[in-house]
């Protein structure tokens, strides 16, 4: 079985929905009065589905065929008026019309191919909303502490594997693996990853016309810090 099939299967299992995450897009939307969303790289829709609950209109996008259409299946199963479609974030211009937000979390950002491409990316969001809330792994914490192993998350059905090798050219080398205790199977996959810092993100979004207007380390709302677990940046178009 293909990885990436196999984890599109097991994604809700592996990253279900947690309290924190469910309160801080709650608190979100209804603080900037947001009514519509583009989620780029939703995965299997868990954000998406859960932002529509609100009433936003939401459309939800991801380069994973496999991810969207489990993604539509959720969506007709709760009743969901979420929409979604294939589409890669390096190139947004078949989707039509502007966003009150754009959504991009999930560590989806770190696989542009590095600063210029960020740059890029990041100047595509300003044409499809003004709003803007970006998470990823803190690339400050991995990079000073040469992290080459995250934790293995372990559920009834599987174990889920992820390190990093650290490669001459300043990228990542993510590789991750599943494991099926009940039947021994395994299957594994790689990808390189821009490691994203603060500084390049700041840099990047100051570039391309946005201003940031929150910083958290965590869904709770923590203060960021170098040794946060995460990087969760909101930012606002720059009007001129």
């Amino acid at each position: 079985m293909d990885f990436y099939r196999a984890l599109s299967e097991h994604y809700d299992e592996i990253f279900p929905l947690k309290a924190p995450q469910k309160k801080f897009l709650h608190d979100y939307l209804e603080q900037e009065k947001l009514t519509s969303i583009l989620d780029i790289g939703c995965g299997t829709g868990t954000f998406a589905l859960e932002m529509c609950r609100t009433g936003v209109r939401v459309l939800g996008v991801d380069l994973s065929d496999e991810m969207i259409e489990i993604s539509k299946k959720k969506g007709e199963e709760l009743g969901s008026c979420c929409s979604f479609a294939t589409a890669d974030m390096r190139d947004l211009s078949d989707i039509p019309g502007e966003f009150g937000g754009i959504v991009c979390l999930g560590n989806t950002l770190a696989h542009v191919s590095g600063e210029t491409e960020l740059n890029q990316v990041l100047a595509q969001f300003g044409q499809k909303g003004t709003h803007l809330l970006l998470q990823t792994v803190n690339y400050d914490r991995i990079l000073a502490n040469q992290v080459r192993e995250l934790p293995t998350i372990k559920t009834s059905h599987l174990a889920f594997y992820r390190f990093y090798n650290y490669r001459s050219d300043g990228k990542l080398d993510f590789s991750m693996k599943i494991e099926f205790p009940d039947t021994s199977q395994a299957i594994s996959g790689v990808n390189i990853l821009f490691p994203v810092t603060s500084i390049h993100l700041k840099k990047a979004l100051q570039e391309t016309g946005w201003e940031v207007s929150g910083l958290w380390g965590n869904f709770e709302k923590a203060p960021w810090t170098e040794n946060s677990p995460a990087t969760i940046v909101a930012a606002r178009r720059i009007t001129r």
